[in-house]
């Protein structure tokens, strides 16, 4: 009895109609393995044998082409793990190392190599990776486009509200205190501030002021929610550097306007001004100058009207010691020496647009220092009578109230009386009394314009006067 060599299936009688050389349950052709009876098919025993013989080549053209397919999908997943996986895993690994690992960066005038084998305990301290880079040519650090440094600054500007007026500020830490001009915020009295999310908070105190760089920090009720304290920078900037100035020009607020540093200038009372092309209008007054690394270094605080683009800031080392509680000397808000004695030094003014007037030794305004060193009062007091719009003596109310009425009768005549023409003289006794009436209105409210405008004018030429006289008296006590 035949058995198949590959299923074990016993082959019977039964089977007979089946080739001898092919097994009847699984097909497979066995006359290779077994011998079959001479009185079987030779012709289909022939055709097996043949067909048994060509099968080992085709397997192995089989088997090569597996080979060649499963070789080339490892080439290609070799190729793409070096070019895409192997690269991001070590970006990664890079950066995990230099979040543990801080870098400390020193500057030597020696070889890396040199100082930091000269280190004590050797280049490896505390976990930390020691870079030393020579003192050559430093890097500064990045600077940010506009829409940047507002994205980081916005929301630490802040609307300074009081009585008298409006004003700029911004926030200097994280418990909501603020910076601002003292002629914006004079006392704490009914003061509020307004964030940039809309929300108004009240000024509880006054903290610290400088008469001198007209600064004054406050306390506030702001919650922790909406305080953002700005970067303080308090070294002085190049000149010619790019600036931004974020404020409330007349109400318009959250205002930014760039411009670059004109200038950085000294006054006699030992403060640094930065003077820039940014504007600076009513309402700007205390708002942060910012430098194009987002950092704060200078506080807004007046315009010079009488020319064109001079704006002026204190330098932000004056706020730091300020903040700080250090008194304010010349020592430690500018560092300046002066060769020449200050009794003897030119001496110019000019006024704010808050009217305030600044006594500083760089030629601007007007000169009021006669060649001894000496203060020319009369000078000033011209100056004065000018710079405070008209001189008061010469603002005669009545003449002008009674000129103002002249000037407008005939038009004041059309409006009281539209269907009469202006040559028309009959009136009756009611219309008579109604006319003169709206006379004596119109001259009664031109008369009290001029004595506001007199008064305004005075107000100011006397200030200016008792800001002279501070200046003289301080400077003759140095």
């Amino acid at each position: 009895m035949t058995v198949c060599p590959n299923c074990n299936y016993e082959r019977k009688q039964s089977d007979n109609f089946v080739s001898e050389a092919e097994c009847p349950k699984c097909g497979i052709f066995y006359a290779k393995w077994k011998p079959v009876s001479p009185s079987g098919n030779t012709e289909a025993l022939n055709q097996a044998s043949g067909k048994i013989q060509d099968k080992p080549p085709e397997a192995f053209d089989a088997k090569i082409k597996r080979i060649l397919i499963i070789a080339l999908a490892v080439l290609v997943a070799v190729i793409l793990i070096n070019s895409f996986l192997i690269p991001y895993v070590t970006r990664e690994a890079r950066q995990e190392t230099k979040q543990n690992n801080p870098v400390v960066v020193r500057r030597s005038a020696v070889a890396p190599e040199k100082a930091v084998n000269d280190l004590p305990g050797g280049p490896e301290q505390s976990g930390k990776t020691e870079i030393y880079v020579p003192n050559v040519a430093q890097e500064h650090p990045r600077q940010l486009s506009v829409s940047d440094i507002v994205k980081k600054n916005v929301r630490s500007v802040i609307v300074v509200k009081t009585t008298h007026g409006m004003g700029s500020g911004f926030f200097l830490n994280e418990q909501g205190h603020i910076i601002t001009n003292k002629h914006v915020l004079s006392s704490a009295g009914n003061a509020t501030i307004k964030t940039a999310a809309g929300n108004v908070y009240r000024i509880s105190g006054i903290l610290a002021e400088d008469q001198v760089g007209d600064l004054v920090i406050a306390a506030t009720d702001t919650p922790s929610s909406e305080i953002f304290p700005v970067v303080m920078n308090g070294a002085i900037p190049e000149i010619g550097e790019k600036v931004l100035v974020i404020g409330n020009p007349l109400g318009l607020e959250m205002t930014v306007t760039d411009g670059i540093v004109s200038a950085v200038r000294t006054s006699q009372q030992s403060v640094n001004y930065i003077q820039v092309t940014a504007p600076i209008s009513a309402g700007n007054s205390g708002c942060p100058l910012l430098n194009m690394r987002g950092e704060v270094i200078g506080v807004a605080t007046f315009q010079y009207r009488q020319g064109q683009n001079l704006n002026f800031c204190v330098a932000a080392d004056r706020v730091i010691a300020l903040q700080r509680g250090v008194p304010i000397t010349a020592a430690n808000a500018g560092d300046q020496s002066f060769t020449t004695p200050k009794s003897l030094q030119n001496v110019y003014c000019y006024a704010d647009n808050q009217g305030i007037v600044h006594f500083v030794d760089w030629q601007t305004g007007i000169l009021i220092s006669r060649p001894d060193g000496s203060l020319d009062v009369r000078k000033f007091q011209k100056w004065a009578l000018e710079e405070a719009g008209e001189n008061p003596n010469s603002i005669n109310p009545e003449r002008e109230a009674q000129a103002y009425l002249e000037e407008n009768r005939e038009k004041l005549f059309a409006n009281t009386f539209p269907n009469k023409s202006s040559g028309e003289s009959k009136l009756n006794a009611g219309e008579q009394q109604y006319w003169e009436n709206r006379q004596r209105r119109l001259f009664v409210e031109a008369y009290n314009s001029a004595v506001a405008r007199r008064n305004r004018a005075i107000i100011r030429y006397n200030n200016m006067m008792r800001d002279f006289e501070s200046f003289a008296l301080a400077r003759q006590s140095r």
